[in-house]
């Protein structure tokens, strides 16, 4: 679920860089300091590199709903397309042993006596 970092403390050690403000050179000072932290990148140009290849969230649409009287802003509606969603949860590497598809019978009690029916 890190991809493409080697697990958590990597992932951790790169969030906090990025996050912290360095510079690019500030970051490379801090990574070639002789330390045991088994790191996938030693430079900062490494680490943006990373970032790069993680997957980009999924895009906003907005459309300007038009009205009959008028208003002091404009009424802005926000939506994802619904396929998009469903294929980046579909795809997604954290949900790939997660999903089930198979079809089964749920029950209210134990004895099995009323079926549950929902979407």
């Amino acid at each position: 679920p890190y991809y493409p970092f080697s697990g958590q403390k990597d992932w951790e050690v790169g969030s906090w860089l990025l996050h912290s403000g360095l510079s690019m050179g500030k970051i490379d000072s801090f990574l070639l300091l002789d330390m045991t932290l088994p790191l996938l990148f030693y430079l900062a140009k490494e680490l943006h590199g990373r970032v790069e290849m993680l997957p980009s969230g999924l895009c906003w649409m907005s459309q300007v709903v038009p009205t009959a009287h008028p208003m002091k802003s404009p009424i802005v509606l926000y939506w994802r397309d619904p396929l998009d969603c469903i294929l980046g949860l579909l795809n997604h590497p954290a949900f790939h042993d997660r999903l089930d598809f198979m079809p089964r019978r749920v029950y209210s009690t134990v004895q099995q006596l009323c079926c549950v029916y929902s979407e």
